[in-house]
């Protein structure tokens, strides 16, 4: 019967466990990747434009915008709000 070192025996556990860490960073950085081509800009079915909140918390989609992804009133769109700085 050979005898392991336990400190081979610890480094064999050390070992497995960073695997099993770098499997799961690159899978989450595969997730990320995916969910953010989600949002590029670069899409032909977003637009990307600065509004002014009006009165009631009003937006308007700028008129080039609306006829390029051809949103007609009633349509139902998703909105991300990034403010821009002031207060």
């Amino acid at each position: 019967m050979v005898m392991v070192p336990e400190y081979f025996k610890e480094f064999q556990k050390f070992w497995g466990e960073f695997l099993k860490t770098q499997e799961e960073m690159l899978r989450n950085l595969t997730s990320m990747f995916d969910f953010s081509l989600k949002f590029n800009v670069l899409r032909n079915d977003i637009a990307v434009f600065r509004a002014k909140v009006q009165s009631g918390g009003r937006i308007s989609i700028p008129e080039a915008d609306r006829q390029a992804l051809n949103i007609k009133e009633g349509d139902v769109v998703k909105v991300i709000i990034v403010k821009e700085g002031g207060d």
